[in-house]
């Protein structure tokens, strides 16, 4: 398109040339030669001024120079001696920035007329409307006709007088009006035509277009000459004496709507010296042509363009290179418009002649350069618009592929594919220490430490062959795809090298990813299903791929295949979550009561709240599997608040229950990670009007507590409200050591593996007889849970065990049965 343009410059320019040589020759006399001249010295009067013997052909090019004085130029004609003689001949120039410019029409030595055609004189003449400066010069038959011509002002130059016979004349007029005519309407159509996008687009870069386009325009009414046609005299004039105040607004205005244009590549960067102090510099100069010189003006101003064409277009090359396509018309535009520009300076320097075609130059590069703008808008918007494609498509942190892609595009491209290979493999990735990585180190280096684990694999999958790639918009090859935050997948060609495949990526996922100059290894699960036999789509081989994913036990491995039994166990589980969560939310959930004796004189002193569920559909479920999958779900909190406000309540309408005994209450360790958690169950107490004191809560899972504030808080309260803490289950699961001073243990339960397996099992004696005597070292109550026979009894009581539960002394039982139990 930027070639079509620059062709369709040439050709007009061409044209107008054709036609300069044609009319020069044809249709009027071109004095190209120099005019007699006299620099005035001293205000003189036209009539001085003839008479006066100081015209000299060399003192005309210093007359073309900036300077202030005023100079004078003779042009004489011999009297008409012959009847096809033409009587009147027009005298025009192309020039129109002199500011101070008078004719006088001598026959002999008698002043005819007198016309005044300066830029900032008030013509006062009679014509209908404006046509240019066109001097009629009636010659005298009877003497010599003379006209002088007084120039005055900072302006350079007096261009080449053109003489015109009537016929010339009048279609010389029309020529010109007809130019005037195509440069306003062209112009205008433009602006019109952008006023119109800027509407529609909003952009903030675009009101620097529309105000270059003003500029333009006025700039552009003064140098070929039209201003006088579209504005009142008045306003001619002031536009004339701050020409290049217009000039070097217009500059400021490009500079502007270069930096809004090429913002969003961030070129040039926000922190560089020309972004910060470009406006001063254009403000300095604003200020300069107020007080300086004309010359001085124009000079610093075409340092401006120079300045301007050398930053601006190394700007332009660099967006392109950094892939910014729309910026092509950008350096298209830019060229033409400085081209014309410079080539409109060299007029005024007087490098150039004025002349049809060298007046033509800046009007057409102009039109050329704000067509190419706005094509540098639309081509922008354009690729805004892939961007924005592409952004949906995409994951901003590693630019894979995101969850949109795998739903909305890759179906289109299965279908391709199935032709070529019958079956396909969808593997999926789960990085799941996200969590840990938080709580360690903070989201923000979480975030980047899983990005950066994605991106290491992504580089082993590109060198892997028999894996599907991703085309996106901006043309580049994917073969991974970010589902969620931890979650990738990516799709295997060839499911008979699948063991491989995933071997390969295993070996990146076990390499350490330095966080915070720690070594960090990733926890990772794998799942894998087939396409089309365990997936007939994309969004039932996704689910089942996560099913296999979740089904990974560490134990087992990190890589699972789904099957038909997995998906059965799935479907078991969902719908346990699903009947679990309206049982809780209509409190259908309840709890048994199992009581913990004293192991030396066998007397009950309270028991611990074990929480059951009985289903109408399911029956009767086991809390070893519904529990966790509270904890997965998040239903824990509410079991939780559920099963304290039953115990509590049934406490307060039974106080025989807590008159010597207490109860334990088992909650979730997540419970404690909870801010209000302590506060909470401190309220429901009170509500009910018990004593903290009769009351033990037990955890497990301690491990999360480590250096966690919410955790310490929580306990400190609870303690501080006279609940007593046991860590339950200890010696198997995540029990630590540390946890044991950290929460302020009162009691430490003996977990029933251990306990179960004393009179078979040394290891399980030695470990149990430490436990116990650690408990009196740290003077903390020793609980032993599942005593089965009087032989583990005898053999804890030997070792000092405190207290103790278990079926050999009495099973769970309803709260009724504990009342009775205890009358």
């Amino acid at each position: 398109m930027a070639a079509k343009c620059f062709l369709f410059f040439l050709f007009i320019t061409t044209q107008l040339w054709a036609e300069n040589t044609i009319i020069s020759y044809e249709n009027g006399a071109r004095i190209n030669t120099p005019i007699p001249s006299f620099r005035e010295k001293q205000s003189i009067s036209a009539e001085e001024a003839l008479s006066t013997g100081s015209f000299q052909q060399s003192i005309y090019e210093e007359s073309q120079g900036f300077s202030e004085d005023a100079y004078w130029h003779k042009m004489t004609f011999p009297k008409q001696t012959s009847s096809n003689t033409e009587k009147t001949i027009y005298l025009s120039l192309n020039y129109y920035l002199i500011e101070h410019l008078d004719f006088y029409l001598f026959h002999g030595n008698q002043l005819k007329t007198h016309w005044k055609r300066g830029a900032l004189d008030n013509w006062k003449d009679n014509t209908k409307h404006y046509e240019g400066i066109w001097i009629p010069i009636s010659l005298s038959d009877e003497q010599n006709t003379t006209l002088l011509i007084r120039k005055q002002g900072n302006s350079p130059l007096l261009t080449p007088f053109i003489l015109f016979n009537d016929t010339s004349a009048e279609n010389k007029k029309e020529e010109q009006l007809i130019f005037w005519t195509f440069i306003i309407s062209s112009l205008s159509i433009l602006l019109a035509h952008n006023v119109f996008v800027f509407i529609l687009l909003r952009q903030p870069g675009f009101v620097y277009y529309l105000a270059l386009n003003v500029t333009i325009i006025i700039a552009l009414s003064v140098i070929t000459g039209f201003n006088r046609w579209i504005f009142s005299p008045e306003i001619s004039q002031w536009v004339i004496r701050n020409l290049f105040t217009i000039f070097g607004t217009g500059a400021w205005i490009l500079f502007r709507f270069s930096l809004h244009f090429l913002k969003e590549i961030q070129i040039p960067s926000p922190q560089s010296f020309i972004r910060k102090y470009g406006d001063v510099f254009f403000i300095a100069f604003l200020l300069l042509t107020q007080v300086s010189s004309v010359k001085t003006s124009a000079l610093f101003f075409a340092l401006i363009e120079v300045l301007m064409f050398l930053i601006c277009t190394y700007w332009g090359i660099k967006a392109y290179r950094k892939g910014f396509l729309a910026v092509r018309f950008y350096l298209f535009s830019w060229f033409v418009l400085i081209i014309g520009s410079i080539l409109n300076t060299l007029i005024f320097w007087k490098v150039l002649p004025i002349n049809l075609f060298t007046e033509s130059i800046f009007p057409v590069s102009s039109i050329l350069q704000l067509l190419g703008f706005s094509f540098a808008f639309a081509d922008k918007a354009k690729q805004f618009e892939r961007s924005r494609k592409l952004q949906a498509l995409t994951d901003p942190s590693t630019e894979l592929p995101n969850r949109t892609y795998y739903y909305d595009t890759l179906p289109t491209l299965l279908p391709n594919m199935e032709q070529n290979t019958p079956q396909l493999a969808l593997i999926m990735i789960d990085i799941s220490n996200y969590q840990t990585l938080s709580q360690a180190f903070g989201p923000a280096k979480a975030d980047s430490a899983i990005c950066e684990a994605i991106k290491n694999i992504h580089k082993q999958i590109l060198m892997m062959e028999g894996i599907l790639t991703f085309p996106l918009p901006n043309k580049s090859i994917q073969k991974l795809i970010r589902i969620t935050a931890t979650n990738v997948v990516l799709i295997s060609t060839t499911p008979d090298q699948i063991k491989q495949q995933i071997s390969k990526i295993q070996q990146i996922l076990d390499i350490p990813t330095l966080v915070n100059k720690i070594h960090f290894r990733h926890q990772y699960k794998i799942g894998s299903a087939l396409y089309p036999s365990q997936g007939s789509d994309l969004d039932k081989l996704y689910q089942n791929a996560l099913i296999a994913n979740n089904s990974v036990t560490y134990s087992s491995g990190s890589w699972a295949v789904f099957t038909d039994n997995l998906k059965s166990n799935h479907a078991h589980q969902l719908g346990l979550i699903t009947q679990l969560t309206e049982d809780i939310e209509n409190e259908k959930l309840y709890f048994h009561i199992q009581p913990q004796v004293n192991l030396a004189d066998r007397s009950i002193i309270g028991g611990e709240i074990l929480v059951r569920w009985h289903n109408e559909h399911l029956g009767q479920v086991s809390p070893a599997e519904f529990i966790p999958l509270a904890e997965q779900t998040g239903l824990i909190y509410k079991l939780t608040d559920m099963l304290l406000e039953k115990v509590f309540q049934w406490a307060f309408e039974h106080p025989a229950a807590l008159s010597t005994q207490r109860l334990s209450i088992n909650i979730s360790a997540l419970d404690l990670l909870q801010k209000d958690f302590a506060i909470q169950v401190i309220e429901k107490l009170q509500n009910h009007h018990l004593s903290a004191c009769k009351f033990t809560i037990e955890i497990t899972e301690t491990s999360i507590f480590q250096n966690n504030n919410i955790v310490h808080n929580n306990v400190r309260q609870l303690h501080h409200a006279g609940f007593k803490l046991a860590i339950d289950d200890f010696g198997v699961g995540y029990s630590s050591m540390q946890n044991l001073v950290a929460l302020e243990t009162d009691e430490l339960k003996i977990d029933q593996f251990f306990v179960m397996n004393l009179l078979n099992d040394p290891q399980s004696q030695t470990l149990c007889r430490n436990m116990i005597d650690l408990c009196k070292a740290l003077n903390i109550v020793s609980v032993a849970e599942g005593i089965e026979s009087e032989e583990i009894l005898q053999l804890l009581l030997q070792w000092q065990c405190q207290i103790g539960q278990g079926y050999h002394l009495y099973r769970p039982m309803s709260p009724s049965d504990y009342l009775k139990l205890l009358d």
